[in-house]
């Protein structure tokens, strides 16, 4: 009896701990660089210096450091990014508006900032300004392959001229081939700079969002785990005083 007892508590003394699983087991999130791409879009996403920079993606590097999740930074052309985050596992593009077409083809992080958009033309245009932006329908607008203001307009009837570049659409703007242009409220001043231009606003179109849009096999538990970090920074003013820096 005395050894029986020996052997079982040997036993027991030999049984490792039970191990809670963590909630990024059976995918090893935390040995995962996700990968970000943006566009350049001062004030929210720019290169300088060869660093990623803007309100967005420090807003974006402070969630995955409160998250404990590791990721990279690139500046790409709008177009392959947003393709790349549709195919590519472990990717994600931002500052990206979550519209009802988008819905279901990423998963969301977000709200990171808040943007107005409007309908502009060159300064010295003759274009006079008014509350209904269905006033200028009858002239083309300069638009890039998925962006959101321009499938906006598209729904409404819009003719849109299409540029895979942002380069080729600002000198086709400044050159007057087209007339109108998309500006928001938080990325004219940059424009203006960038491209040595000045907007009219014309017509509001619309308040968004911009969130950080992940390839749909993303685990849940990454997405929830940064969505906590963001409203982590939300309640101790983190986010709100990112923003205010830009």
């Amino acid at each position: 009896m005395k050894l029986s007892l020996i052997l079982l508590g040997a036993a027991l003394w030999a049984t490792p701990p039970v191990q809670v699983p963590s909630k990024f087991s059976g995918h090893k999130g935390k040995d995962i660089v996700y990968q970000g791409l943006t566009e350049d879009f001062v004030p929210f996403n720019y290169q300088e210096d060869g660093d990623v920079k803007g309100s967005a993606t420090e807003v974006a590097k402070e969630a995955f450091k409160r998250a404990k999740l590791k990721v990279s930074f690139a500046v790409w052309p709008w177009a392959r990014a947003y393709k790349a985050a549709l195919e590519k596992p472990k990717h994600f593009v931002y500052s990206t508006s979550r519209t009802q077409e988008r819905e279901k083809l990423f998963k969301w992080v977000g709200p990171i900032v808040k943007d107005e958009v409007h309908l502009a033309c060159l300064e010295g245009a003759d274009f006079v300004p008014h509350p209904d932006f269905t006033t200028f329908k009858s002239h083309t607008v300069a638009g890039q392959y998925g962006d959101a203001p321009i499938e906006f307009l598209q729904k409404h009837g819009f003719k849109i001229t299409i540029y895979r570049e942002e380069d080729e659409r600002m000198q086709a703007f400044k050159k007057g081939r087209i007339p109108l242009d998309i500006v928001t409220t938080g990325s004219q001043k940059s424009y203006e700079t960038k491209w040595n231009v000045k907007y009219k606003k014309l017509a509001y179109l619309y308040s968004t969002d911009y969130w950080l849009a992940f390839h749909p096999s993303t685990p849940d538990a990454v997405i929830e785990a940064l969505n906590s970090a963001l409203e982590s920074m939300r309640k101790d003013g983190t986010l709100k005083n990112i923003t205010a820096k830009y």
